[in-house]
């Protein structure tokens, strides 16, 4: 009788134990942490914050932007004096998915980003007379050209990111390849005096341009880990 109590027990004892070291639910999962971060590139500077869960899983909400402008004088046939902008704003919201457990810098990225603003702009000016048989043209009278392209809009996004989501202090750089499909460029081309009437240019460019749709994204983010 004895021997048979002292075995009860020891099973019982021994199946707390187990139920407090392998059955313990493993918590491991449901971390979680809070980055902010600077990232710079050829889709523009800006700020994003990460939420990463389930130490697979980020959700990254952030915004861009590229400011440009650039003048040069350029002979076509003449010489104009060529002012050229470039501006793409967006907000975006990407999920990050690390889709191997071994490789911890590798990670899928999918999602969209909403361009508020999505357009290049080229104004011509001239910039000498220009003579015309017996007439000579000043740039006055010449007037200037206005072209420009919008492709403002919603647009997918896809990548692979390089670099942990997560710092394993509080900071780390990570990589971005990937590519937003912006929306079908559409140019309007608007000219004052002699350099006006271009509707049929605008509808040329925009035939020509109708293909050019992707925006390569090549980025550095600087990560810092709040939590």
């Amino acid at each position: 009788m004895k021997k048979t109590l002292f075995l009860i027990t020891t099973l019982f004892g021994s199946m707390g134990v187990f139920s407090q070291t392998s059955l313990k639910p493993d918590t491991t999962a449901l971390e979680k942490s809070y980055i902010i971060g600077l990232h710079g590139g050829t889709s523009g500077i800006g700020l994003n914050f990460k939420f990463n869960f389930k130490n697979h899983s980020t959700l990254r909400l952030g915004g861009s932007m590229i400011p440009f402008s650039y003048s040069t004088v350029q002979n076509l046939g003449a010489n104009f004096k060529i002012d050229t902008k470039a501006s793409y704003n967006n907000l975006h919201l990407l999920y990050e998915y690390q889709a191997f457990k071994k490789v911890k810098r590798l990670k899928f990225v999918a999602g969209f980003g909403y361009f508020f603003n999505a357009n290049t702009s080229a104004k011509l000016s001239p910039n000498e007379s220009i003579s015309a048989g017996i007439t000579t043209l000043t740039p006055e009278e010449m007037g200037d050209l206005t072209i420009k392209i919008d492709s403002k809009g919603l647009a997918p996004y896809l990548g692979i990111g390089l670099g942990k989501s997560v710092p394993t202090k509080k900071l780390n750089i990570t990589l971005d390849l990937g590519t937003f499909y912006l929306n079908k460029p559409i140019a309007t081309a608007v000219g004052t005096k002699l350099l006006s009437n271009n509707q049929e240019l605008a509808n040329t460019l925009t035939e020509n341009l109708k293909d050019y749709r992707w925006l390569p994204v090549l980025q550095l983010n600087l990560n810092y880990k709040i939590k």
